[in-house]
């Protein structure tokens, strides 16, 4: 299973903004437009299934670990744990490969709805303004059309976190971490951005 208290740290971040993470540098893979190039690990992570977004059903490909120390799917509903404190959320799910192993590489998705573009907005933006509070790398894409992505990319590589981008899309917005570190993750920043593109277009 998921390191728990991993998983507790980064939803926590995700959900209701602790922690901090970003800062005033360009990302030594700065996102682009057309985005980076991927890799097979990122591409053959990408499911073509409708999504479930209470469940995280269909965000990642399915993946069961055939021996120890390999990458297996788990997936989790968020929404009731965080609608009392966040009545905005309409849903809130996550999708994660892991080995199980500490140390070990590993990718988390979250995606969240929100009740309207505006409570998306407002929540990408705390995201944001926390994450300049530190030293951390950070790339964006800011758009101003509704129906357009904004993307925050955060290099952390530190305390098992490569990696961590947010994008938004209307209502929807999507995290997708990858570690423990970029050096040792198997999937780099095109993976990242095509898989959380990937959630994006198929929920929207």
């Amino acid at each position: 299973m998921f390191r728990k208290i991993n998983l507790m740290i980064f939803v926590a971040l995700t959900v209701f903004i602790v922690g901090a993470c970003s800062s005033s540098g360009e990302a030594s893979e700065p996102i682009q437009n057309p985005p980076n190039p991927t890799s097979e690990a990122g591409s053959s992570a990408i499911s073509a299934a409708e999504i479930d977004p209470n469940s995280c059903a269909g965000v990642l490909t399915d993946k069961e670990a055939e021996g120890e120390g390999e990458l297996s799917l788990f997936r989790d509903s968020l929404t009731d744990s965080v609608r009392s404190s966040q009545p905005q959320i309409v849903s809130m799910c996550s999708a994660m490969y892991d080995t199980s192993l500490p140390g070990r590489e590993f990718m988390a998705v979250v995606l969240m709805q929100f009740k309207s573009g505006d409570s998306a907005v407002d929540h990408y933006e705390l995201m944001k303004s926390a994450y300049m509070e530190t030293d951390d790398a950070i790339s964006e894409l800011n758009n101003s059309d509704e129906g357009l992505t904004d993307i925050l990319s955060i290099l952390i590589d530190q305390d098992g976190i490569g990696r961590t981008t947010v994008m938004r899309q209307r209502e929807w917005l999507v995290t997708v971490s990858v570690g423990p570190t970029m050096a040792k993750s198997p999937w780099n920043v095109g993976d990242i951005e095509l898989i959380g593109k990937s959630v994006l277009d198929r929920v929207n």
